[in-house]
This record gives C-alpha cells, structure tokens and sequence, in this order.
C-alpha cells in the first residue's frame, strides 16, 4: 500500500466510523479515509448467512429504536431509501410464562399507538396498569419527554448541563407524575428490582420491564440505577429492526459515503498515532505505511484499550491508563447470542391464552413472572457462570415473521439472547463445550415453552458467544457486547473516563468515539454524531444544527417521529 494522504483519517470501519464519514464528507467537505483491520465495514451492523444457508442472522446489534438514526435521517434524506430502515413486529416486548401457561404482549407502536391494545391485555393481570399504559404511550411520546431523550442522546455530556437542557429536563416532571410515576428519592437509590415494583402491580409488567434492563446490558440489581425504569418502559412499545438484516444499515452507510468519494481500506490495521510537536498528524499501519491526516485523526470504534495503545501510555498519562485499566467488563452484556434456522416459526404453549404472542420480536421466557428470575441471571452473569435451568431468562426472536428476506421461502430463523461469561473466564477448550452444551440446554427449555422447538423443527444451528465476539477487536478480550459495563461510574459523563468522555484525547486534533462511549454499545449515530459535534466546535468545521429548520432537539424530535410513522406508513401494518 503506497503512502496515503486524506483531510480526516478514521481508525475503525464500524458503525461510528462510517455515520461520523458522512458528516465529516458532506458537511466538513473533507476527504476520508477508512481504515478497518477486518474484511469489511459495517462492526456491529452485521447480518450473516448463519445456522444453514439462506438463512440470515444478525451476529451482534439487533434491536432498532426510532432515535437511532434521526440526525441521518434529516441530514440525509436518502438514508431510508438506500436501506437505513426501522420497522416492527405486531408485538414489540412481551414474556411467557410456564409456570400458568399465560403470557403479556406489549404491542408495537406501529400497531397500537395509543396503547390500548397492550391496556386491554395488561387488565387481564391488573387494572390499575392498564390504567396506566395509555399514560405511559402518552408520555412516552410526548414533546416534553422526547426534547429531553434527543438532548441525552444526541449531545456531548458536557452540553447537557446547559441551562436550557436543564430546563428541558425538568419539563416533563408534571407529566410523570400524572402517569402515576414518582421518582422521588426512594427510586432514584433503588435498584431496578426495586423500582419496578414501586411502579408497577402485576409481576408480569414488572418482569418485562426488568428483562429489558438486562437487554439494554443494564443490572437490576444495580444499586441507584432505579431511575432507569421509566425511560425503559417507554421503550418497550418501540423496540424494532432492521429491514433486510442490520448490516443494511451499513450498506446504506456505504452508498453515501463512496458518493460522497470516501476511501475504504480493509485488512488495514492502525498500529500507532503519529504524534508530532504534540499534533495529531497521520497513522501507521501494521504493515509499516504511513498514512497523513491533514486536519485530524479519530479514534473511531477502537475500544478505550486500544486507545491507549494507539497513542502511547507514556503520552496518555498515568490517571488516564490506570481509569482505563480498570474499566469493568463483568457485570452484563456477555452474550450468548444464537441463530437457529428453522422449518417452521415458534408456536408458543402461551398462544392459548394470546395468539399474538407468536408474533412478539423481544419475547422472555421465565419460569415464573417473578423478577428474581432476572435478578439470578445478573447475579449468575457476575460470577462467569450460566444459571441452573430453572433460572433461564432467554429472549426469543424470529426477524423472519415480519421481514421474510431473512430465511428462504416458507422457512424461519430465530434467534435468542441470554447472559453468559466473559470470554476471558473460560479457555477455549471449555468454551466449546459450553458452547454446544448451551445449544442442547436452549432447546429444551425454549421446547418447554413452545410446542414445535424439536430437532425435527431445527435445520442448523450458529452459536455465537462472548467468545466468538472478540473476533471484533474492539471487544476483545473479554467479548462484553457493550464493550464496558454500562454502570454509573461507566455512564454518560464517565463513559469511558470524564477525561475521554467529550470525544477529545490529550492529543491535539485526535478525537474519539465508539461503543465505549456515550451512549454505549448499540448501533444508534449518537456516538458518531456528539463526536461531530465537537470536533466542529472544536475544528470550526460546518454545523447543520445551525441551519434553517433543523433547530434542535425539535428538528430530532420530528425525525423521531417521522420513523415510527414511516414504518407504518411503507411496511404494511401488522394484525
């Protein structure tokens, strides 16, 4: 590879790396080069033909939100067209129940926009919750409560604390508190074991709720984390997917960036920051080429390790390398993450009591709807260890109910998602036997729940675990989805260090951003676009959020709104 030379060099070809391209192309007017260590783009947007040919699964980010891409979406409105598309199932959350053989579907925004659907099956478990859920809807989605998530979302943690964000934070507080919500000081130090129980009645709301938190890599047994209940029950009716598998996501991406005449180089390792006079000034690749960045180099996916090793820890600091050395990976996001291809789709024993509950995308399977079910995965994750069977929470889905495009004609694939151990607490010779084990155990407890879950049903299986997941670099060694724990001391203005929290390194015109930042580790443009915004501020690079008509948070606010009403509007509604 001869000596390259571009206005902006990104290290990393995930997610943050190609939205933070856009910007930096289309707006900045920058040449970009991309340079990823794997065979291709796309990091955690990545959808693969798994389990038995034709059949697709998608290996690490699955869940959608309408939030995700609401800058792109503005910025670039070819986005959708190229790909860039959220859509739901009927049933967005729901959980089942073998203990009773019933079940609680919570159903999409998409199919139920006012949650009367979901109200009418929460009163078969209690009244007073479904009293509640249309005020839950109703809050979710409201101006006040939407200003004041684009503003976590899509700033730096360092703008949050401006007066008119505070402003904005405070707004919707007499909203919450006609929905029925209090959170006052008892939830605010509560674990979300206990908050949900402050909120909600029926054990079955309480369970979805609590199941969520883990999937959002959360640990209900997190003490002071109480106050994320709330912003988690509003996400359950949103919760959606990628049409086409979420590695459209990056083809979509991809289009416009080589419209844009970005440059791609995989099989393209960074191995060091060129530093000069304490500029940021290029990169060297592990195969010795120099590449030059005229105006700035970014960090942009490496995990906070990789940081550190990129810039040197004689450079970093020893406050900065020792914050980083002891970032924890323990708590929740070690995934056991399977595909199954199958011949026909899950029917569950539940569908008795609801028939839609075979048509849920984020479906729990629980014992009981006792959240101490939840509470023994996270405390079972934290020791590297699975929990006994009668403590399996498995989550279930099958993309192929509602986007036939993922299995072959008349054929399904599901996938589930429970917590594991890191991949570091296992050798590789224990960790193939976990992995079939864990295959064997699935299927006889997702068999318990669904009459048709055999091997007679079972074309192939794809089992992907914490310790497939390294095979991303920035999630190794450990193979934590989220790449860090998503605790307080590791969240927002702490995500990954306060030091490295705005998206700037000691480094002059060397950024950063990633899954180790804020938000954390899920497939949104929230790292790429806070990122943007500082290295404008910073760069004194063009601000579309300045232009005409995209005023923030209300131009994000409309874009928000604009996916769920754009996958009921282009996908037909479901039943």
């Amino acid at each position: 590879m001869p000596d390259l030379t571009f206005d902006a060099v990104l290290c990393g070809g995930g997610n943050k790396a190609l939205m933070l391209a856009m910007y930096l192309s289309k707006y900045a007017g920058m040449s970009v080069g991309i340079f990823e260590r794997r065979h291709e783009i796309g990091g955690g947007l990545a959808t693969e033909e798994t389990a038995a040919p034709g059949f697709r699964g998608n290996t690490h980010a699955n869940i959608i939100l309408p939030w995700y891409y609401a800058p792109l979406y503005r910025d670039f409105p070819e986005f959708w067209d190229y790909g860039g598309q959220y859509d739901q199932y009927l049933v967005s959350d729901g959980a089942v129940f073998k203990n009773n053989g019933k079940g609680l579907a919570i159903y999409s925004l998409k199919a139920d926009p006012n949650g009367e659907r979901t109200a009418k099956e929460l009163a078969r478990f209690s009244q007073k919750d479904a009293e509640m859920w249309p005020k839950v809807i109703a809050l979710t989605i409201s101006d006040e409560v939407l200003r004041t998530q684009i503003d976590n979302i899509f700033l730096p943690p360092e703008k949050t604390t401006s007066p008119e964000c505070m402003e904005r934070m405070a707004a919707p507080f007499a909203k919450v508190l006609e929905a029925g919500f209090d959170p006052d000081s008892l939830v605010l130090a509560a674990t979300p074991k206990r908050a949900v129980k402050e909120f909600y009645e029926s054990p079955e709301l309480q369970y979805c709720v609590a199941r969520f938190i883990v999937s959002g890599c959360r640990n209900v047994n997190d003490v002071s984390a109480g106050a994320q209940t709330l912003g988690m029950t509003g996400t359950l009716p949103q919760i959606g997917f990628a049409r086409g598998g979420t590695h459209q996501i990056a083809h979509a991406c991809h289009q416009i960036l080589v419209q844009g005449g970005v440059k791609f180089f995989t099989h393209a390792e960074v191995a060091k920051a060129i530093i000069e006079n304490g500029v940021c000034t290029g990169v060297r690749l592990t195969d010795g080429t120099t590449v030059r960045a005229r105006k700035t180099v970014v960090s942009a996916g490496l995990s906070a390790w990789q940081l550190v090793d990129l810039i040197g820890r004689d450079i970093m600091g020893p406050k900065i390398c020792r914050r980083v050395d002891n970032l924890s990976t323990n708590n929740i996001g070690n995934l056991m993450w399977y595909v199954f291809a199958l011949n026909e789709a899950p029917k569950y024993k539940a569908a008795s009591f609801n028939p839609d509950l075979n048509k849920c995308e984020w479906l729990g399977l629980a014992e009981s709807a006792d959240i101490e079910h939840v509470a023994q995965e996270c405390y079972w994750a934290n020791l590297g260890k699975l929990p006994p069977l009668e403590e399996w929470n498995p989550v279930i889905w099958c993309h192929s109910l509602a986007d036939p495009s993922y299995a072959p004609p008349g054929k399904h694939v599901a996938q589930c998602e429970m917590q594991g151990p890191r991949a570091s607490d296992l050798t590789e010779r224990e960790w193939l036997k976990l992995k079939a084990k864990f295959a064997e155990d699935l299927i006889k407890v997702w068999g318990e729940y669904a009459t048709n879950i055999n091997y007679d049903n079972i074309i192939g299986v794809d089992t992907n675990s914490p310790w497939d997941h390294v095979r991303m670099k920035n999630l190794a060694p450990y193979g934590n989805f989220a790449g860090i724990d998503m605790t307080l001391s590791q969240l927002n203005a702490n995500r990954p260090t306060p030091e490295l929290a705005n998206y700037r390194t000691p480094i002059q015109n060397l950024f950063c951003t990633g899954g180790f930042w804020h938000l954390g580790g899920e497939a949104s443009a929230s790292q790429s676009y806070n990122c943007y915004r500082i290295m404008a501020e910073d760069l004194n690079l063009p601000k579309p959020w300045e232009e005409k008509g995209k005023e923030e948070p209300d131009s994000l606010v409309e874009m928000t709104r604009w996916a769920i009403n754009k996958a009921r509007e282009a996908f037909k509604a479901p039943k």
